[in-house]
């Protein structure tokens, strides 16, 4: 039953269940578009990770690529980040273990650290990424999202 709703929803994301595996990578775009535009070294990194660790078809590259040019709405993010938790807590064929949202959530934060003027720098995550990483920890049920600008900020109040 579970397994019927996920591909199902899954084609209404326009994404084919024999490509799931493209659904990891939605969280990384949602923050690349958090504060409303995609940079080229965000689509370049997010590329570049697509092909060292998540095997995508070429269907899920066009997939992908859609994304990364056009940003999906807020309803279908939510839709796919729901449906990539019901994923990784169902006991089927299709790989998404529960342990792999973590590592999707510290790659979106890398994602939301890349940016043309401040790459790679922790205090380069601005408001809108902040809250999208929230939204994704909370969606994909794991830690409090709190990014490593904030954890910094924290320690750096304690002194």
């Amino acid at each position: 039953m579970q397994r019927d709703r996920l591909k199902a929803s899954l084609k209404h994301l326009g994404i084919d269940p024999n490509d799931y595996r493209v659904i990891k990578l939605l969280p990384l775009v949602y923050v690349a578009w958090a504060d409303g535009k995609m940079e080229d070294v965000q689509q370049e990194r997010i590329h570049a990770l697509a092909s060292r660790h998540f095997e995508l078809s070429s269907a899920g590259v066009q997939v992908l690529d859609r994304w990364l040019k056009q940003r999906p709405t807020k309803e279908y993010f939510k839709e796919g980040l729901h449906d990539l938790h019901l994923l990784s807590m169902a006991e089927d064929d299709m790989e998404v273990d529960f342990s792999e949202l973590p590592h999707l959530l510290a790659y979106s934060e890398a994602i939301a650290r890349t940016t043309a003027s401040a790459l790679d720098q922790p205090e380069a995550v601005d408001a809108s990424e902040r809250a999208a990483l929230e939204e994704i920890a909370k969606e994909l049920m794991i830690d409090s999202g709190e990014s490593w600008a904030q954890l910094l900020e924290e320690l750096g109040d304690g002194k």
